[in-house]
């Protein structure tokens, strides 16, 4: 008896009542004839006795119901327990390119906010993280705990890739080698990038095509582009001085997606685009056994045994045909509801109810006319799908319906291209004509927002201009001081660090015939391969040492900075505006740099980037 239980306890509560109403049953028979006891007694007739015993089995009968309702429980049965093996990995575009700002308050932010979502959406199976620039590398291997890439997005950026430029073909290929190295031979590449050139999409395709692997591209950025506003706050610029604008290929991402038979999503301001993603993403393709000697205790349903005692007063409410009225009260409530399927109407007028019940996702779903079925889309929050399902519409309504939509998806030249032919056809279709101004003026404050911008940039440049000569001039004017010994040392190593500044200044050609580019006015240069190579075999050999303090090198104050600061203590005291660091601020500075998450992901790219070798061609250089 120790594993007895109630399944459903909360049915138990249902014999209050029940024995309420019986006992109000009893009493009402025992009072109540058909003649009044006093007239009956001067006219000698003998009342009827009261069926006792009918009411007595039905009460019994009403409390063996509800003990098997409740789920009377003796025994356990013993099940195995089994795991969705599915796997997915996000592969994340980190180049210079993510800080442009078509979209506010910046791509990279936007993205960070997508993935979170995204990473929240799912519940089942494993999950990896990749991050991408010139090269490739794991920011968080296959997990099932979601939570813990979750954390590790928000610090996610551009500075912590050892090579600049983007080669997203390298995220993809890094991604299938960690669900392959899991035992797995398909699985789900969620790749978040602003910019597909050619090569990178021929290369793309050439690793999925005739795979298992299923692509899903979330489009970041707009086609107009924006500038690349960098962290110091000022614009990326070419060599010529004009300021870089990142433009997203759209086309590309969409190519791609149709050759390797996946999904292109563009970014939505509101949640539809992670809702679509995570519905194509939630497959399971395999189950497995966690473990062999992992089982689960199920208990099991007795109440069954009970249903015989039933059977023989459920037989006398058939002369009173009681069942029949029962049946025929719960029948309205076993009619499909609209949502549900129904084998009396066609799938066409199963949406079209479904429309009309504003569930537009699941209507989408069920129309095959392709018109019917854009508008559904469109309603749904899905402009991607709306577009792709109304290019075939060639009726002015159609027209106009997917002009909407590509209105919504961003892609207001299109739309306004649309609308001008709509009106050609129909100059008296108001609807279109007033579309078209809003689309137009959108257009203009795009224009006006990158005028400002280069505005911005070249005042600027201007003012970095003339910061830099003031710089010289009192960089001239300290050179006739004679040095000390310690300063001449501490100035060749200053000349060398410069030379070495200088040589990461140097932009490499770009391997598609671009201009050169170069950072105006800030003090954070690219690197190139060779010097950030050099530097990442120095910085992964101290991480090595000394595991608890990640990246030391940058944690803890150099010789130099010691020196400098020695030879800086006996100035600080014939100079009133300036102060003695406190050593003991100091070592708490240094600790909590080092608990910085973002030196610890820059530490671990570091170790993978000192055991690969350094890409020859890091794809573009922004």
């Amino acid at each position: 008896m120790s594993n007895f239980t109630f399944l459903y306890p909360l049915w138990l509560i249902a014999a209050i009542p029940w024995a309420v109403l019986m006992l109000w049953l009893i009493k009402r028979n025992r009072n109540q004839t058909l003649i009044a006891p006093h007239l009956a007694k001067a006219m000698g007739i003998q009342g009827k006795a009261s069926n006792k015993g009918g009411l007595k089995l039905a009460s019994l009968a009403g409390l063996l119901a509800i003990i098997a309702l409740s789920g009377p429980s003796f025994i356990s049965q013993e099940r195995p327990s089994f795991a969705n093996t599915s796997a997915r990995v996000i592969v994340m575009d980190m180049s210079m390119s993510m800080y442009a700002t078509d979209i506010k308050p910046n791509r990279l932010t936007q993205a960070r906010y997508k993935v979170t979502d995204l990473l929240a959406q799912w519940k089942d199976g494993s999950t990896g993280l990749v991050a991408y620039a010139g090269d490739a590398y794991i920011v968080s291997p296959m997990t099932s705990d979601t939570n813990t890439i979750a954390n590790l997005v928000p610090n996610l950026s551009p500075e912590l890739m050892p090579y600049p430029g983007a080669d997203a073909a390298k995220g993809v290929q890094l991604a299938i080698e960690m669900m392959q190295n899991t035992g797995l031979a398909t699985g789900d590449i969620v790749l978040v990038a602003d910019d597909i050139d050619d090569a990178e999409r021929s290369s793309i395709d050439s690793l999925l095509s005739g795979t298992n692997w299923r692509l899903t591209i979330l489009g970041v950025g707009s086609r107009s582009g924006a500038p690349i506003k960098l962290s110091d706050g000022t614009l990326m610029t070419l060599s010529s001085g004009q300021p870089v604008v990142a433009k997203s290929n759209f086309d590309n991402m969409k190519s791609l997606a149709s050759r390797v038979n996946g999904q292109f999503v563009p970014i939505q301001l509101t949640s539809s685009d992670v809702e679509n993603i995570a519905q194509l993403t939630s497959h399971v393709d395999e189950a497995s056994n966690k473990s062999n000697t992992s089982q689960i205790a199920e208990a099991v349903n007795q109440g069954f045994w009970l249903l015989p005692l039933l059977l023989i007063p459920a037989l006398a409410l058939f002369r009173r045909g009681v069942l029949f009225s029962v049946v025929v009260i719960a029948l309205p409530l076993l009619q499909p509801k609209p949502a549900m399927a129904s084998p009396w109407k066609t799938d066409e007028q199963q949406a079209m109810e479904l429309y009309k019940n504003k569930e537009y996702q699941q209507a989408a779903e069920l129309f095959s006319d392709p018109k019917w079925k854009g508008v559904a889309q469109y309603q749904a929050g899905d402009f991607q799908g709306a577009i792709e399902s109304l290019k075939s519409d060639n009726s002015e309504s159609g027209q106009y319906n997917l002009a909407n939509a590509l209105a919504q998806a961003g892609e207001l030249e299109q739309a306004a291209e649309l609308y001008s032919s709509i009106l050609k056809k129909n100059p008296d279709n108001s609807d279109a004509k007033a579309n078209l101004e809003v689309v137009k003026k959108a257009l203009e404050q795009q224009q006006q927002q990158q005028q400002q911008q280069q505005q911005q940039q070249q005042q600027q440049q201007q003012q970095g201009d003339s910061d830099s000569s003031n710089t010289q001039e009192q960089q001239g004017q300290g050179s006739t001081q004679q040095p000390s010994d310690s300063e001449q040392e501490q100035s060749s190593e200053q000349e060398f660090s410069q030379s070495d500044s200088a040589q990461s200044e140097t932009p490499e050609p770009n391997k598609n015939g671009e201009g050169e580019m170069q950072k105006s006015g800030n003090d954070e240069q690219q690197e190139n391969p060779a010097e950030s190579q050099s530097r990442d075999k120095q910085e992964p050999k101290e991480n090595a040492n000394d595991a608890s303090q990640p990246q030391q090198a940058e944690a803890n104050p150099s010789d130099e900075d010691e020196k400098s600061d020695s030879d800086a203590a006996p100035m600080a005291v014939s100079q009133d505006n300036q102060q003695q660091i406190d050593p003991e601020l100091r070592k708490l500075e240094q600790v909590e740099s080092a608990r910085d998450p973002s030196r610890l992901i820059r530490a671990q790219i570091l170790l993978q980037a000192q055991q690969k070798q350094a890409p020859q061609q890091t794809g573009k250089q922004w």
